[in-house]
């Protein structure tokens, strides 16, 4: 019996520690309470796995054994009840448990939290190590406690993350199998399970793969781009969502844990300096306040650093610096045995960041594939820097507004060479981050009732550049002011009989303010300007060039424009899932979810600012007016007027604003007894083309302005899982799941004009099996999944009828436009195999290997936009069915290890690494040829020294070591790796 306690022990003494042969009275009891129930559990496994072997000839038998395990197992439950009551009478002596680890407590995920308390107390004891004996543990993988989940999921722990420094959700999901994240800025950037899920720059949609943070379901993916801390484990469900609660996902989940407060006290603290003047300080404190009444845990994150690509227009700023400050504090309120309260607050206030404005420039191709030039209008920057030819292979010279600044051609193109880029626009984006939650976990009559009540607020403001240290773009970029409003309450019954249930109700409310802007600085009239407007007001403007050039300047300079999004949604579900255990080895769960969605959203595009040229503006632009005069643009289908002439309709205040323009770039003012309007017909048809010309270019630039218009969309949603299982034995069990997911579609209007996209259902299967070898030394996850997506949601691109028309009435060569909106694929389906897999066969080493096989592919895409290199054709869309999904890697592994070895009688010596690799794949949602990527693999690596008891640490780590920087070649430009190789040492330690 003694011996198989020690085992028992030592199989949940958690990570590989030294354990002391002779401890304190406290610990010993704290130890001994966990083997005790472990070692009953162990034992009653082995005897049922024995009896289960049995034929139906020993019966007999295998009743006496029976009674007998009875016989240990009350024996067992007697000391142990023995070593409770001793172990309450010391001060002090008392554990706490985990929050809300309330027996069967409702969670919204599969969740690991609840089984580790155990493995958590003999954890610390046996961090407290002395010379009086030792013998080496074993770590106990999170991936043992997901065995009975029947689904495909991946579960990182705190501590894996810790060791190598992985802060944000790429530096996570490089650890689990079939996931990725699509590197954008904090707003765009998005999460893909499967292929499925790559978007950017849209609130308006749900995302595909659904993230939790400690029970909160956040409404946008932009919400947990931010630098975790604290962690106790990342679990990533792969497949339709929703019936288990939270809020729904069609593709997957990400379920964030944080640690959580407890009465022990703890103080821990992380500094780390790296390269590019990197400085990192995590840490937490908590414990008890008020003995088996209240405990708190307060912890923090400083992460500052440069960025790897420096400015060169402005040393002082670089691009993807890091520049963030989060703090949480959490409350634990055990008022009773069975009632638990965690109350949780965390802030990030307003930090900016340069993200935008990471794009290498080269020049594009100069022919199509039909052998047409590319760029015959001298469109492009490379035209306006460096010059172009036309079809008759007459040379333009770059514009002369732009020589002998500084800037040419080869600083455009060069920032790959030098690592730099050079822009003048360096406010960056300016993001934010909070929020607070209440989840109450009630133990009574064999069920928990649980109740979460949560708010989020999230705010991102940008402000990009062209690229270039002209002042051209001025205060452009996206803004968003989001916030959500969320409530779920649970009951869940207390697990072992027949049926195991859970259900209940989740309602979501949120409310988005979007913005998004454009201005213009004294250059932008000389750079927007096509080939023939320039030559017009600057090359062939002979004695008037001076004027030309003030139209230039003029045309643009200081005006502002901004689009306005409001959305609004309301969300309510009502949700089911139970497990009827039909043997002690057949289950069949089953699960629905119904949702009712209504979303509301409304559209305005207007200017904010007229600038230093508001009488140059047209008069109205689809109902919105401006207050220009009224001249005939190049567009005018009268031929009696010539651009930049008087239309008829003007009224007396529009004429003399004319007149006005005429004295002020031409000095032509009105003679004694003429009328308002005749200095401005005084001009000569060359003047008056330029004034014309002119207002052209701002119109071009200010596009389409449209008063409010508003969309809505209501819809009855539903989710659906049946999923049989068998334990084949204690080692491996098989599940078949069917799932059914319907994601909401949304209210959208695109170009001023209502256009709703339609909600998204997705039919899954999956076959699985989890397995256990050489006493769960090894443990190995299967799963083969096919998934088919009805109207599959993606950014998708809308012929501009509006940019098209200019682009023809400017004789601008493949003149088709598109805008970018949220639209339907009529079918994709993916398919595949995944594995996740740990060996702890080897002393004192513990490996980890995922991988997947996928194929995502179109099925019905027969309204695709061409890409930039067939520009060419004349059909405006392309057929992408049976292509490749953007972003769907075929092939992907992950390979983690530790080791640790015990030196120099109290130190632990620790190294691991972590690769993650993934074939190749097409970045563009166009599917063009210069956005293919090629395979790449991304390694982290650490090396260290610390105590036993682990008081201290030193640690030297490397993020991607091989410096690997696959990217797009890009058909004029492409974004880099943000994050080449680094290094930094790490000091850590623990009370």
């Amino acid at each position: 019996m003694k011996s198989g306690i020690q085992d028992a022990f030592i199989e949940v003494s958690g990570r590989q520690q030294l354990v002391p042969s002779s401890v304190s009275l406290r610990k010993t009891l704290s130890v001994y309470v966990a083997a005790i129930v472990v070692g009953s559990s162990i034992l009653a496994a082995q005897e049922v796995s024995a009896a289960t072997k049995k034929s139906t000839k020993n019966k007999t038998q295998t009743s006496k054994a029976a009674n007998e395990l009875a016989a240990e197992n009350a024996l067992l439950r007697a000391q142990l009840e023995a070593v409770q009551k001793e172990r309450d009478q010391l001060k002090n002596a008392s554990v706490a448990p985990a929050a809300g680890a309330i027996p069967g407590a409702a969670s919204a995920e599969p969740s690991v939290a609840a089984a580790e308390s155990a493995e958590t107390v003999a954890e610390t004891e046996s961090a407290n190590t002395d010379n009086l004996g030792e013998v080496v543990v074993r770590a106990k993988p999170k991936l043992e406690k997901l065995h009975e989940v029947k689904q495909s999921v991946s579960v990182v722990s705190g501590k894996e993350l810790d060791r190598e420094l992985a802060l944000d959700l790429g530096a996570i999901t490089r650890r689990a199998s079939n996931v990725s994240f699509n590197q954008e800025n904090t707003r765009g950037a998005s999460l893909s399970i499967r292929g499925v899920g790559k978007r950017s720059f849209t609130e308006t949609q749900d995302p595909s793969v659904g993230v939790t943070v400690d029970g909160v379901s956040y409404g946008l993916s932009q919400l947990a781009n931010f630098s975790f801390y604290d962690v106790d484990s990342v679990e990533v469900t792969r497949g339709p969502r929703g019936t288990e609660g939270g809020l729904s996902a069609s593709a997957g989940k990400v379920n964030v844990v944080s640690k959580a407060p407890s009465f022990t006290p703890t103080a821990e603290l992380a500094a780390t300096y790296g390269e590019r003047e990197a400085m990192i300080l995590k840490g937490a404190l908590g414990g008890g306040v008020i003995d088996d009444l209240l405990a708190w845990r307060g912890s923090f994150i400083v992460d500052k650093g440069r960025g790897f690509y420096s400015q060169e227009y402005d040393s002082n700023y670089s691009q993807y610096n890091r520049d963030r400050l989060s703090g949480r504090v959490q409350f634990l309120l055990t008022p009773t045995s069975n009632l638990k309260a965690k109350i949780s607050a965390d802030f990030e206030p307003k930090q900016p960041q340069l993200q935008n404005g990471l794009d290498f420039y080269h020049k594009a191709p100069q022919r199509f594939l039909d052998g047409t030039l590319v760029d015959p209008n001298g469109t492009q920057a490379y035209a306006k820097l460096a010059g172009f030819r036309n079809k008759d292979g007459v040379f333009t010279g770059p514009r002369d507004y732009f020589k002998g600044r500084g800037f040419s051609w080869e600083q455009y193109s060069g920032g790959e060479r030098r690592n730099t880029v050079w822009y003048d626009e360096n406010k960056g984006q300016t993001v934010s981050n909070q929020g607070a939650s209440v989840q109450v976990d009630w133990d009574v009559a064999d069920h928990v009732l649980s109740s979460n009540t949560a708010v989020r607020e999230y705010s991102f403001d940008a402000h990009n550049d062209e690229g270039t240290p002209y002042n051209i773009s001025v205060d452009g970029g996206g803004g968003v002011n989001y916030g959500q409003f969320t409530q779920e309450f649970k009951i869940k019954n207390n697990p072992g009989g027949f049926v195991d249930y859970k259900a209940g109700v989740f309602g979501m409310k949120t409310h988005d303010d979007i913005d998004s802007k454009a201005g213009w600085g004294s250059d932008a009239g000389a750079w927007f300007a096509t080939n023939g407007q320039y030559n017009t007001l600057e090359r062939n403007a002979g004695v008037n060039r001076g004027a030309g050039l003030a139209l230039l300047k003029d045309s643009l300079q200081d005006a502002r424009r901004k689009g306005t999004t409001e959305v609004n949604t309301l969300s309510g579900s009502l949700f089911g899932e139970s497990d009827l255990h039909f043997t002690d080895a057949f289950t069949l769960t089953s699960g629905l979810r119904t949702t009712l969605e209504n979303r509301k959203t409304r559209n305005t595009i207007g200017m904010t600012n007229y600038g230093v040229g508001g009488f140059l503006n047209p008069v109205e632009i689809r109902g919105v007016q401006l207050g220009g005069f009224n001249s005939a643009a190049n567009s005018t289908a009268d031929p009696a007027f010539k651009t930049g002439d008087l239309l008829a309709g003007n009224t007396e205040a529009q004429l003399k604003m004319a007149d006005k323009v005429a004295a002020r770039y031409f000095g032509k003012t009105l003679a004694a007894g003429q009328v308002a309007g005749d200095a401005y017909k005084g001009l000569t048809a060359a003047q008056r083309a330029m004034i014309g010309t002119a207002k052209n270019v701002r119109n071009n630039q200010i596009g389409q302005l449209y008063q409010p218009v508003e969309s809505a969309y209501d819809d009855l949603l539903f989710t659906a899982q049946l999923t049989p299982s068998y334990k084949f034995s204690e080692d491996l069990t098989g599940y078949l799941a069917w799932q059914y997911g319907e994601k909401s579609g949304s209210a959208l209007n695109v170009n001023g004009v209502s256009r709703n996209v339609k909600p998204e259902n997705t039919h899954a299967l999956e076959l699985g099996f989890k397995s256990f070898w050489l006493d769960k030394a090894i443990i190995v996850n299967v799963d083969a999944f096919v998934m088919d997506i009805h109207n599959y949601q993606q950014t998708i691109s809308v012929v501009n009828e509006y940019q098209t028309a200019i682009n023809i009435s400017n004789g601008q060569a493949n003149p088709t436009a598109y805008t970018t909106a949220q639209g339907n694929v009529k079918k994709v389906r993916v398919h595949g195999v995944e594995l996740d897999s740990t060996f702890n066969v080897i002393q004192n080493l513990s490996l980890r290997f995922n991988g997947a096989y996928n194929i995502g592919r179109y099925i019905d895409y027969n309204n695709a936009p061409k890409p930039d290199e067939l520009a060419f054709l004349k059909d405006p869309y392309m057929d992408f069915s049976n292509k490749t999904l953007p972003g769907a890697n075929k092939w992907s592994f992950v390979v983690g290890a530790e080791y640790t070895k015990p030196v120099f009688e109290k130190y632990n010596f620790h190294t691991s690494f972590n690769t993650n690799f993934v074939s190749g794949s097409n970045s563009s949602d166009t599917l063009s040829a210069y956005g293919n990527i090629n395979a790449k693999a991304l390694t982290d690596a650490a090396i260290g020294i610390g105590t036993k008891n682990n008081a201290l640490d030193f640690s030297f780590i490397v993020k991607n070591l091989f410096n690997n920087n696959a990217h797009a070649e890009g058909w004029n430009s492409y974004g880099p790796n943000p994050y080449p190789a680094w290094f930094g040492v790490q000091l850590s330690g623990k009370i």
